[in-house]
């Protein structure tokens, strides 16, 4: 039995510091490419479970699952047929975590993200012109913050046990306590450190980009891979801050109060349904 733990998304709610986070644990081995998108999309699935497997350092006799963080898992309409992809083959096992955040705050960071990047689905180019709020709301990303829409997809997960939710804002409040949590869900003893505040990599939701005397630095394969055996990671991370270069999207990206208050209205009937179905106090976490 192959087992996978998979963090499902939301886009833009701390998909990659939870990640990062359970990378470190030792009974998980972390992909290579956090969001490979074999369960979303026919090319990569296509590809089969033996390319799959390759993406992992996985090792039988200290890890007890694969890790992997793909947001594009949970974007239906836009992407759908995931939890069958998953169920598809009887030898494996898979536990899933769904990461969220206050749905408004998500859809700001996604608009400012989407500016930048021009994706929204996979690695497919946005068709709108403009991903500033003045626009108007992506329905894609209307459809990402609706977040009991997005769980009922993998509703059979939840019945057997296996789905884990949590949000952005109890991972920073408290992230020893979300960790142990995780663990437990897992199966797996708790992680031998737990860091007491996170780092600043979700707050600025990837607002930088190397610049290019950086760029041209990873050119020179040898040379890095030298760097990356010599040098501490903590150095290495700080010698890279000092390459990056900040990235400002043009546009708004801040909700008015009068579009808060039209999206807590489009958003009642899902609200109510993660607190009914999902057992998320939306009150405690977000306000809402």
């Amino acid at each position: 039995m192959r087992r996978y733990v998979i963090i499902i998304g939301a886009m833009k709610s701390g998909t990659t510091t939870l990640f990062d986070l359970l990378a470190t644990h030792p009974e998980i081995a972390p992909a290579s490419d956090k969001e490979p998108g074999f369960f979303a999309f026919e090319d990569v699935w296509n590809r089969g479970f033996d390319w799959f497997d390759t993406l992992f350092d996985y090792d039988p006799a200290r890890h007890r699952y694969r890790l992997e963080a793909s947001t594009d898992y949970t974007k239906a309409p836009f992407v759908t047929g995931v939890w069958e992809k998953m169920t598809a083959n009887p030898e494996i096992e898979v536990k899933l975590i769904y990461i969220m955040r206050h749905p408004f705050r998500r859809l700001e960071s996604h608009a400012n993200h989407t500016q930048r990047k021009r994706q929204e689905v996979g690695t497919l180019v946005s068709p709108r012109p403009d991903h500033g709020l003045d626009a108007g709301f992506s329905q894609v990303s209307l459809a990402i913050s609706a977040y009991a829409m997005q769980l009922n997809a993998f509703d059979a997960a939840q019945a057997a046990g296996n789905l884990h939710c949590l949000t952005l804002e109890a991972l920073k409040d408290d992230p020893r306590a979300v960790l142990d949590e995780i663990c437990h869900f897992l199966d797996i003893a708790p992680a031998p450190e737990h860091p007491e505040t996170l780092g600043a990599q979700n707050a600025s939701e990837g607002r930088t980009r190397l610049n290019a005397s950086w760029q041209r630095l990873s050119r020179l394969g040898p040379l890095m891979r030298l760097a990356k055996t010599v040098l501490p990671g903590g150095l290495r991370d700080r010698i890279k801050d000092g390459f990056r270069e900040k990235v400002v999207a043009e546009g708004r990206f801040k909700l008015t109060s009068d579009e808060e208050m039209l999206l807590e209205a489009f958003y009642q009937n899902d609200l109510a349904c993660l607190r009914d179905t999902y057992k998320l106090d939306t009150q405690k976490h977000w306000g809402l």
